[in-house]
């Protein structure tokens, strides 16, 4: 019995399609990051919107079609989360390497906080304790 309740058609139900990332994809991702840092087209840190639209061709040119900017964007943020890890939890990484470390070093290596609030990890570590 439908009490007033509207039924949503099944082409408007929203999918969520995830991309599984493999070794291969990395390496062409982080390669057309280099590029485009050395283009100059990352600025303070952050990329421009055309080195995102550059990365997404380079990689569709490269055979991965279905990778969108916001593909990009997360991946992004998983492998500079998985290389900024700290010492004490980076025991993991002593059986487990971090694969094409160099170039995200080469990528994310000179990013530094520079406002009023910046600080080392020294005067933080000072402060927790």
């Amino acid at each position: 019995m439908n009490r007033g309740k509207a039924i949503a058609p099944e082409s408007s139900i929203a999918v969520r399609k995830f991309t599984k990332w493999t070794d291969e994809m990395d390496f062409r991702l982080l390669s057309a990051m280099l590029d485009e840092a050395r283009l100059g087209n990352r600025v303070d840190g952050s990329w421009t919107t055309q080195a995102y639209n550059n990365m997404v061709e380079s990689l569709r040119q490269s055979g991965l079609i279905g990778i969108t900017k916001n593909n990009v964007k997360n991946r992004q943020k998983s492998l500079k989360d998985r290389w900024r890890e700290t010492k004490p939890s980076a025991a993991k990484w002593r059986v487990n390497p971090i694969r094409y470390y160099d170039l995200m070093e080469e990528l994310w290596g000179a990013d530094r906080a520079t406002g009023h609030m910046a600080r080392t990890a020294r005067p933080a570590c000072r402060n927790i304790t």
